[in-house]
């Protein structure tokens, strides 16, 4: 394999290989992933003496196509929170977690109760969960990266503390209805009435895209964290972002006794009330 074979292979598959539209042409940055595969699969048979070099690295792949994803406006957050608590109060705490704390859905379906306290006010870690056939009931939940593998605390505003206080209630008489109570470690959006398993991403997804076309809103679920991400820069560090963000962990220093910044307490505060304060005309 050289050089030329893989360039001229690229070409091929960029023009005819999309798996979604038969025949149709692939992009860039999908093309980058199968580049990433076939240059790692190289660099390994190099590494062992299999071959003389990676010809993988010598190519020069088009720039992937970067894709802004629309951000709600703060009016929008609020009109979708409004109309989601009038009927789906659950769909309500689901979004208005994402709005205030940035968290991924997959993240917010992975939330246990254990991983919450209330009366401080605080997620003490985060998780994601994902759902693929093949695995283990279906699903796996597994600890965020980190840089430096610490956990992932974040500050909750105080209402959002409240809705999950009578989210909560919510779940343990549904489980009495059912003659049982919720298992230990119960997830807060959960598909069973024991809690026992995780609600899909898609499910939420499609809950909340029933809404948003309701509404005539155009942005996705994901739109809750950039949205959290966009107003907090007006007030916040970047570090403090970051930090909200799960984008990489800051260092810990070693005396450092609070589970969460008051910079990150400061920043739930601020999307609390951003979402809860009527604006000034």
């Amino acid at each position: 394999m050289d050089p030329p074979t893989l360039d001229r292979f690229y070409a091929a598959v960029r023009r005819t290989g999309s798996l979604r539209k038969r025949g149709q042409p692939l992009s860039p940055s999908r093309l980058h992933d199968i580049h990433n595969v076939i240059s790692g699969a190289f660099g390994l048979a190099a590494r062992y003496g299999w071959i003389p070099y990676n010809p993988a690295t010598l190519l020069k792949l088009p720039t992937p196509e970067s894709t802004k994803r629309a951000v709600p406006t703060r009016e929008e957050v609020r009109i979708a929170l409004q109309a989601a608590e009038k009927d789906e109060p659950e769909l309500c705490l689901f979004l208005r977690i994402g709005a205030t704390t940035g968290l991924r859905p997959g993240e917010t379906c992975a939330i246990q109760w254990p991983d919450l306290d209330l009366d401080a006010g605080e997620l003490l870690d985060v998780h994601n969960v994902v759902h693929a056939r093949g695995l283990p009931g279906g699903y796996v939940r597994k600890r965020t990266k980190s840089r430096h593998g610490d956990k992932r605390c974040l500050a909750l505003d105080a209402r959002t503390v409240d809705l999950l206080c009578e989210h909560r209630a919510r779940c343990e008489a549904r489980a009495r209805e059912w003659g049982g109570e919720l298992v230990p470690d119960a997830y807060v959006f959960s598909a069973s009435e024991a809690g026992g398993r995780p609600l899909r991403v898609d499910t939420m997804t499609r809950r909340f895209g029933e809404l948003a076309k309701r509404l005539g809103h155009s942005y996705t679920l994901y739109g809750f964290r950039h949205f959290m991400a966009t107003q907090l820069g007006t007030v916040a560090t970047t570090a403090t972002i970051r930090e909200r963000m799960g984008h990489g962990s800051l260092e810990v220093t070693g005396g450092y006794v609070h589970r969460v910044s008051e910079a990150d307490r400061e920043a739930a505060r601020f999307m609390g009330d951003l979402l809860d304060t009527k604006q000034s005309e």
